[in-house]
Formats: structure tokens, C-alpha cells, sequence
């Protein structure tokens, strides 16, 4: 039989208003839109290999207070330049690219209903050096 393969995940986040978060996407962040479902109060964005879905929430507050303990992860091919792109569009930062010990460079944007957006490529990529150890 063969084996199981699995494709990547992809988060489903709240909003609070699936066109505010798709202009935000496609604006800023230059995400395509691919589905967006009023009816079902569903979106569907895309970039590159990165694909991230969005759940209307019942009110805007509760999608702020969802969204404050939520959060995604893109691997990223050219972080540096993803960044200086964000950059160029206006994009507000929680922080902007750092290097972290755990081995990567990144970036955090926090979307209108605050879901934690990050970006990050692994520094090996990019200066050669490795994980810094801690204790």
C-alpha cells in the first residue's frame, strides 16, 4: 500500500470582516484572492505556496479577541526582500526582521483582527551561520 502524503497546512483564521482582511491580504501584502464566500462567510488567499483561510467571526470584537491568540507561520525563500517589499507598501510591524536564536530570520505583521502573521527563513540560508545554543 502506499505511503500517506500529506500536503501542507493551512491555518483558518478569524476575521471580523472578510473584506477588510482581503483588502489588507491583497493590498499590503500582495496575496491573491482566491474564494471569497459571503454567503458562507469564508475566504481563501494565496501567495506563492502560502495559502490561508479566513472564518467570519460572529462580531468584530470577538474576531479581535480570537485573532489575539492566533497565529501562522510562512516559510519564506528571500525574506529580505519579502521584507523591504512589506516595507515599500506601508506595512506596520509587530516586529520587523530578526535574527532569533532558534535559527531564523523573521518578520511579525499583525492583520486588522490581530492574527499573528509571521515570516521567516532559516539563517543557514542566508549568512551561513547555525542555531545558536541556549540553555
Amino acid at each position: 500500500m502506499p505511503e500517506p502524503k500529506l500536503a501542507p497546512a493551512i491555518p483558518q483564521l478569524p476575521t471580523g470582516d472578510i473584506e477588510e482582511t482581503a483588502a489588507f491580504f491583497s493590498e499590503k501584502l500582495n496575496f491573491e484572492i482566491v474564494a471569497k464566500a459571503k454567503q458562507f462567510r469564508y475566504l481563501t488567499l494565496k501567495r506563492g505556496s502560502a495559502e490561508i483561510h479566513f472564518w467570519e467571526a460572529e462580531t468584530k470584537e470577538q474576531a479581535r479577541a480570537l485573532g489575539s491568540s492566533s497565529s501562522c507561520y510562512i516559510r519564506v525563500e528571500g525574506v529580505q526582500e519579502l521584507f523591504n517589499e512589506f516595507k515599500a507598501n506601508g506595512v506596520s510591524f509587530r516586529y520587523e526582521l530578526t535574527k532569533q536564536p532558534w535559527g531564523m530570520f523573521e518578520m511579525q505583521i499583525d492583520d486588522p483582527y490581530l492574527n499573528a502573521i509571521r515570516f521567516g527563513e532559516p539563517y543557514k540560508n542566508i549568512d551561513g551561520s547555525t542555531i545558536q545554543e541556549t540553555e
